[in-house]
């Protein structure tokens, strides 16, 4: 918990229970997905691909890329308060292969829905995928929003 807290801004360390929770999600573990920092408004996971994660022709499978990509949005957009999954829109430039990286940031934040860019960078920093995803929100965000949550699928 305390490796955790250590990658988290000062503004989001009061909901470090939530985010540990979605770390130890059983699917973001089997896949390797670490989550690298946290602030109010970015996300940034990581996973490497590993050969069980590849496509019948040695690529990184898009639904490995698109699990990052889900992983880095279901903790920002349940940072603070329960949100669930509406709609992703995936674009993928360039196969896939070694250690990724996701990084979420808001679009837009209401009452009701949150929207996020998401993009996903290799190594050596090129555009893998990139994605809009949509989540809408079930609680009011703060503190008393309590330390459930619910991924955003």
């Amino acid at each position: 918990m305390d490796e955790l807290r250590s990658r988290m801004s000062e503004d989001v360390l009061e909901y470090a229970d939530r985010v540990m929770a979605m770390y130890e999600a059983p699917f973001a573990r089997a896949m390797g997905i670490e989550i690298e920092s946290v602030e109010r408004d970015r996300v940034v996971c990581s996973m490497v691909l590993t050969s069980t994660m590849m496509n019948s022709m040695g690529r990184g499978h898009g639904a490995a890329v698109y699990a990052l990509i889900d992983h880095a949005f279901a903790i920002a957009t349940n940072l603070a308060a329960d949100g669930t999954g509406q709609s992703t829109e995936v674009k993928f430039y360039r196969p896939a292969s070694g250690r990724l990286t996701a990084e979420a940031v808001p679009v837009n934040r209401s009452r009701s829905l949150e929207i996020y860019e998401v993009r996903v960078l290799s190594e050596e920093r090129k555009l893998i995928a990139s994605a809009v995803c949509t989540s809408f929100m079930l609680r009011k965000r703060g503190p008393s929003a309590g330390l459930s949550f619910r991924c955003a699928l």
